[in-house]
């Protein structure tokens, strides 16, 4: 790994950390791109592009995710009942989807780019759209978890995940924040937490499925943890940076800048699809 390609990946790293503690999106809308552009560029199997690139950035998501978790959860902004149910749902999808995902020879680098796109473009829209108001923490009412409102949550977010490389917060936030009606700190510091369970089934299933595959040295499967920390050190370093300033900053500025960030990333992989 020559000297660019390491200083790419570790201020990748600071910067998906900050935006998995800042919006609880886990930070692989940072990390899936960065990692697709650097398997492709350091010449990774086309067979292998795609799964390497979604296992190793879960792999990140899952540690940047725990460290966010855990800073919400001492701020008291994390229900652990919603996060383990959800997240049990979605980890059950993790394990399915990601069998299709890895044994469908049509969906290669190309089709990931797209996927990825999709999703980034309705983080873009969930961030530019305002939400209606949500009630304050102690006027939560617990009643309002019903189990097929969590299980549909949950299964929407694994679908994400394994298909994407993201940790579903994508679908997370707005859904608990919208449909749960949690106060958004609230619904940030639940995602994150929910967000380890689905990061931690994709990454050992993409491990699993991934043996003898055709990847880099050192890789475990279709996660490469050795790059992934170069990518998972620095997040954890900022993540919890993220989760102080989410709390003090104006939300509604920040959501507006995020989304147009990763509507900025999903145009160019789009535009490298159509190009290419």
């Amino acid at each position: 790994m020559d000297i660019l390609h390491l200083m790419l990946l570790v201020a990748a790293g600071l910067g998906g950390g900050f935006v998995a503690g800042l919006f609880g999106v886990g930070g692989g809308i940072i990390f899936a791109p960065v990692l697709f552009f650097y398997y492709h560029h350091t010449g990774v199997s086309p067979e292998a592009l795609a799964p390497l690139t979604i296992g190793s950035s879960l792999f990140c998501t899952m540690i940047a995710a725990a460290v966010t978790a855990w800073a919400q959860y001492e701020k008291k902004a994390v229900i652990t009942r919603v996060a383990v149910i959800v997240g049990v749902f979605s980890a059950a999808v993790v394990l399915v989807m990601t069998r299709w995902v890895t044994t469908q020879p049509w969906y290669d680098g190309e089709a990931f780019q797209i996927v990825f796109s999709m999703v980034l473009l309705a983080l873009t829209a969930r961030m530019a759209v305002r939400f209606e108001s949500a009630p304050e923490p102690d006027a939560f009412n617990p009643r309002r978890l019903r189990a097929g409102v969590l299980a549909g949550t949950g299964s929407a977010a694994g679908a994400i995940a394994s298909a994407a490389g993201v940790g579903g917060g994508v679908a997370l936030v707005p859904a608990y924040h919208h449909f749960l009606r949690l106060p958004m700190h609230v619904a940030t510091g639940t995602s994150s937490a929910t967000i380890v369970f689905i990061s931690l089934a994709g990454t050992l299933i993409y491990a699993w499925l991934g043996q003898g595959a055709n990847t880099p040295d050192h890789a475990l499967g279709y996660v490469d943890a050795i790059r992934g920390l170069f990518l998972a050190t620095p997040a954890a370093l900022t993540a919890r940076l993220g989760v102080r300033v989410a709390h003090r900053l104006n939300q509604r500025m920040l959501q507006l800048l995020f989304a147009a960030l990763a509507a900025v990333v999903a145009l160019r992989l789009l535009w490298d699809v159509a190009t290419g």
